[in-house]
Formats: structure tokens, sequence, C-alpha cells
């Protein structure tokens, strides 16, 4: 992935700028908006699903809410046949340019998302209790381990959410709700 930007000021691309936000970091939480990534929404049956792995060389996870990392792709499991990729922009055009040659031998969809969404990190010893803030789930380590992920919410917000390291946190959602979540959480820091 790319370095993530870590300024008071938090620029989404296409031109959306959120104010500054200089409350949601302290010594015990840090968020971050990271950089620019592409994402593509990848559809493929379970039968087809080692095929693929294979032909694109990807580690394409098999079950839902694991995960596989490497230094610049992410890959989610998110249901029976769906799974996030993301990765920096330069790899994301070579996922494009492979995803639309292998379309045409093995049975699978592909969708660009990259635009729809943006991608958080949170990080720092409570950066658990801060997403606790607004989303229901278990996040002790026990129950929401390393490599796990989902699809959940955030109050009003859909996010899906990896756990990248025992206090290091992936969150995506739509563009629209970034204004909003980073808010929410600044809101939160205040509070604790």
């Amino acid at each position: 992935m790319s370095p993530n930007q870590h300024s008071n000021e938090l620029t989404i691309d296409q031109g959306v700028v959120l104010a500054p936000l200089p409350a949601v970091s302290s010594h015990e939480v840090s968020v971050a908006l990271v950089s620019e990534c592409a994402r593509f929404n990848l559809r493929v049956k379970p039968g087809n699903l080692k095929a693929l792995s294979e032909a694109s060389e990807l580690d394409l996870p098999e079950k839902i809410g694991a995960s596989t990392l490497d230094s610049s792709t992410k890959i989610l499991c998110l249901g029976p046949d769906e799974r996030l990729v993301v990765s920096d922009v330069a790899s994301g055009e070579t996922l494009r340019r492979m995803f639309a040659e292998l379309s045409s031998q093995i049975s699978f969809s592909y969708a660009d998302i990259s635009h729809r969404n943006v991608a958080f990190e949170i990080s720092g010893a409570r950066a658990a209790k801060l997403l606790n803030a607004g989303c229901p789930l278990d996040l002790c380590l026990r129950a929401f381990p390393v490599g796990k992920c989902t699809r959940t919410v955030f109050e009003h917000a859909e996010i899906t959410l990896l756990r990248e390291g025992e206090h290091r946190f992936y969150v995506e959602l739509w563009r629209s709700f970034a204004p909003y979540f980073a808010r929410f959480l600044e809101k939160a820091v205040k509070s604790r």
C-alpha cells in the first residue's frame, strides 16, 4: 500500500477535503486516511476459485472473513463468491489488465470500484475501543483476530473492517460517508 497521509488536513481524492482534525490522533490512537488505492469487487463461484487463484497468482482466500495480505495487495473474502481486492494504484492497472484477460478463460466477474470508497487506518493501543464507539462487533483479539475481515456498520455507515495487526485496523467505506466517519471518530477521541 502507498504510505498514509499523516497530516492535520485529510484530503480525499476527487476534490473532497475534510477540515483539519487535530484531535483524531493521540498518544493511544491514530486515525489516518489511506492514500488513493485501486479497488476491485471480484465475484467468482467457489468452483472456479482455485482456477482463478492459480491463473492470476493471487492468494484468493476461500473462507468468508479471511484475508490475504502482501506488500501491495489486500484480498478480503466478504461472501461465498465475493472478494474485495485492494492494491496500490500502480499494481491496480496490472490487476485490471489481468482480470480483463482472464475473464475470457475463467468464469468470474470484476468491477473497478476504486473511486467509490476511501479507507482509513486506525492504530494504537485504543484502536479497538475507538472503533467500538460506533461499531457493535466484539473487537477483542480473541473474537476478531489479525487477518479477520467483515462487512459491518459504524453508526449509520456500512463499513468493511479488516484487522491488520493487534492494534491496527483498516476501514473501507463509501466516500460520501468519510466526513461523517471522521467527525464521529474525532468526537469519540475527545470524549475519552
